[in-house]
């Protein structure tokens, strides 16, 4: 799993151009979730992007 930290604006746009490629929503692909950093997304078992 990978994370996206949507406060970077590098990352957003990363993963605004992904999305806009594929309908990871529709393959039920993509999560949301709001951890209150990146080290605690990183202790729920995400990787940085």
């Amino acid at each position: 799993m990978k994370v996206y930290d949507c406060d970077n604006d590098e990352q957003f746009e990363k993963l605004t151009t992904l999305t806009n490629k594929v309908d990871y929503i529709k393959l039920n692909l993509i999560q949301s979730f709001s951890p209150d950093n990146i080290d605690e997304a990183k202790n729920r078992g995400f990787k940085p992007a």
